[in-house]
């Protein structure tokens, strides 16, 4: 079999935690922050976009630029100006007033910018992705290039866990984490070139469980039992890279808990390394081009 590249792409990976926990497994042989300066708003799409394609792509990350314009944030992850008049009620109304003012607005002026854009790259065919420069290739879908982390089922999840009740939105992710484990041994038992495997679950769950550090680290052992496993299917000369769009840090006053952190997570199996999201697309071409 020729030599295969893997990729685990693991939403919401926080480098910090890695560290904490010394997971030598995620950690590889060479690990490191991505730098994510270059997003006004550090938020999924976009940024796995940018890893597919090599670049941000304006028409995916505006809409969510739009979004953030409408929300009173706290913490790191926009550099979006937000009006005053947004400002202002957040201090003066409460939240669940603010909560109903805000998705009026942003239904009105957006709509919802997850749904636009899960697709993108599939539905426009604009951008050259790293998949065009492989015969072979498998994903079971990475958001802008099939895959949707709002649909109706995680929403109303979320919802709920807001108020309290974390028991659907843990059962919800962690079932999917479970099929696409499942889906991602599959692919590696195939004859790919190219193996882009992604999960949000951890995202998910850590948004709520960023301040239960028990609960969290028995998730991220779990994640690097799966690195482990999956390099041991690897053959010698297979390339795995894991990589994150961003990490999962405390927020005081996130009625979640927490939310994006300003940096994302890089490790291979190799040694190379890279400094932004969308080094990764230059990284994997040239191995492709060097194939020929």
């Amino acid at each position: 079999m020729k030599r295969r590249i893997v990729i685990l792409g693991i939403d919401g990976l926080e480098y910090n935690l890695v560290e904490e926990w010394n997971l030598r497994y995620i950690k590889q042989k060479a690990y490191t922050k991505t730098d994510l300066s270059d997003f006004e708003v550090i938020v999924t799409p976009p940024i796995w976009a940018a890893m597919l394609t090599g670049r941000k792509i304006s028409e995916i990350e505006e809409p969510f630029i739009k979004r953030h314009r409408f929300i009173a944030h706290k913490g790191k992850s926009s550099k979006v100006k937000v009006p005053w008049y947004v400002r202002l009620g957040s201090r003066i109304l409460p939240l669940g007033i603010r909560k109903k003012i805000g998705e009026a607005i942003i239904k009105r002026v957006t709509g919802d910018p997850f749904l636009a854009t899960y697709d993108y790259l599939l539905r426009t065919n604009k951008h050259k992705t790293i998949f065009d420069y492989f015969d072979k290739t498998w994903t079971n879908g990475v958001p802008s290039y099939g895959s949707n982390v709002s649909n109706p089922e995680v929403k109303a999840a979320m919802t709920e866990a807001v108020k309290g009740n974390l028991k659907p939105l843990v059962e919800y992710a962690m079932r999917t984490y479970e099929q696409d484990r499942k889906a991602l041994f599959e692919a590696l038992d195939g004859d790919y070139e190219l193996i882009f495997w992604y999960t949000p679950f951890l995202d998910e769950i850590s948004h709520f469980y960023i301040r239960k550090k028990l609960k969290l680290m028995n998730l991220y052992f779990d994640v690097n039992k799966l690195v482990k496993e999956v390099s041991e299917k690897l053959d010698e000369g297979d390339v795995l890279y894991i990589i994150s769009d961003h990490g999962m840090e405390p927020i005081p006053g996130d009625p979640r808990g927490g939310d994006h952190s300003d940096h994302g997570f890089f490790s291979s199996n190799t040694g190379e390394l890279i400094e932004k999201p969308q080094d990764l697309f230059k990284l994997v071409v040239e191995k492709a081009e060097g194939k020929k």
